[in-house]
């Protein structure tokens, strides 16, 4: 696995690459960026409710289980020293699928405790909880 990144303002603005991949990372205008792409942190939250979506998708699709919807929202505390590392993180994962509580509890559960990398790798130095939702349509 490899990215590159590459400054192309004056300011923070950055373009990260991977394979044919591309996006813009930024900060906040307040600290002298121009708040045109993703803050590293919230990178990481991405990662989060990715990694888990691609695990409960991945493991609901080989049940044969229909998914209808799925969605889900990360919500993080950071600490106020320096760095600033998340203190807590929390995510909803509402799904809408004919697949039993049991099943979606497994699959819950295999996410945060074998599958989801970026689960373990935030986890090490900050407590996640998630909690799965069955959506309707």
């Amino acid at each position: 696995m490899k990215i590159t990144l590459k400054r192309f303002d004056e300011n923070f603005g950055f373009k990260a690459r991977a394979g044919n991949h591309e996006m813009i990372l930024d900060t906040a205008t307040e600290i002298g960026g121009n708040d045109q792409g993703f803050r590293p942190m919230e990178l990481m939250l991405i990662s989060l409710a990715g990694c888990s979506a691609i695990d409960i998708v991945h493991i609901l699709k080989k049940g044969k289980h229909a998914i209808h919807s799925y969605a889900a929202e990360v919500e993080a505390e950071r600490r106020d020293e320096l760095p600033r590392i998340f203190s807590s993180i929390s995510m909803v994962i509402t799904v809408d699928t004919d697949a039993s509580d049991a099943v979606l509890d497994r699959a819950a559960t295999l996410t945060k405790e074998k599958y989801c990398s970026a689960f373990a790798v935030l986890e090490a130095s900050s407590p996640v909880t998630l909690k799965l939702v069955r959506g309707s349509r």
